[in-house]
């Protein structure tokens, strides 16, 4: 991971509004690799990367809201092309500063009125990003419109169940709208008549914690014992966790902790029959 900060004059800023910008930090809206209390979710995030890969494999992809990177830069580990796009000028000088791969871009834009022509890319995703998002049927419609007949739209989001457990609104400040299992289904449905949802779940010892705690590990991060945390959850369980600590799973989707719904476009045949 790039240290940031000190300006680095192999970074294009042309289309940014400063030519350098201090070292990411933790704003609750995105996640960052090594930084040790976030590994959970960091780990949890990376998880959903690692099961698109195959999407990924020899296809262009695009990456919407990529923030940090990290994602955008394990696509491009499999696609012939990975671009990413976020709006916010830090994360795109940081990630250009730090991921540098021949056929990997960051482009510092509007995820809502995208720059490229429609049918551009084969594989649309947006992981944790639409739960942030005032207008999600107008960011969907724009995802669906550069996505190339026969293209995949992958989208992740967490379960408004786990994620904001009873309560009408989220508990996270930065969450405008959340979906249980259900919810989400149609919400993708109007934009994919294909449509299949997995969810991601605690394995191995975050399985093994849920069920001593008898609650979600991350509804007990919500108010951690200050002394525990301190001593025991900070310093050695959260630096810990790894991919293999969670799981993909299709089904008890009710009791997932993050969705992932990936839409089919129709091909091109069946494109030109419905229009």
């Amino acid at each position: 991971m790039g240290t940031g900060g000190a300006m680095d004059r192999n970074v294009d800023t042309s289309d940014l509004p400063a030519d350098h910008y201090p070292p990411l930090i933790l704003t609750g809206e995105r996640t960052l690799p090594g930084v040790r209390e976030e590994n959970y979710w960091f780990q949890r995030h990376l998880v959903a990367y690692r099961y698109l890969l195959p999407l990924a494999e020899g296809k262009r992809a695009l990456d919407l809201g990529s923030g940090e990177g990290y994602g955008t830069d394990l696509l491009a580990s499999r696609a012939t092309e990975a671009v990413g796009v976020d709006l916010a000028p830090e994360a795109i000088y940081h990630a250009r500063r730090t991921y540098r791969r021949p056929n990997l871009r960051f482009h510092y834009g509007d995820i809502y009125s995208l720059p490229f022509e429609d049918r551009s890319f084969d594989l649309v995703c947006s992981l944790q990003v639409i739960e942030h998002l005032h207008e999600p049927e107008r960011f969907m419609r724009e995802a669906a419109r550069v996505l190339t007949p026969g293209g995949v739209c992958a989208i992740s989001t967490p379960n408004r169940l786990i994620i904001s457990p009873g309560s009408d609104k989220p508990v996270n400040p930065f969450h405008i709208v959340e979906y249980d299992a259900r919810e989400f289904l149609s919400f993708m449905r109007g934009f994919f008549a294909e449509v299949r949802l997995v969810g991601i779940f605690h394995a191995r010892k975050l399985r093994l914690h849920d069920l001593i705690a008898r609650r979600n590990f991350s509804q007990f991060c919500l108010d951690m014992p200050p002394r525990l945390e301190r001593l025991f959850y900070r310093p050695l369980f959260i630096p810990s966790i790894r991919e293999r600590d969670f799981r993909v799973r299709v089904t008890s989707l009710e009791e997932a902790l993050d969705f992932i719904a990936i839409g089919t476009k129709p091909a091109a045949g069946a494109c030109d029959e419905e229009e």
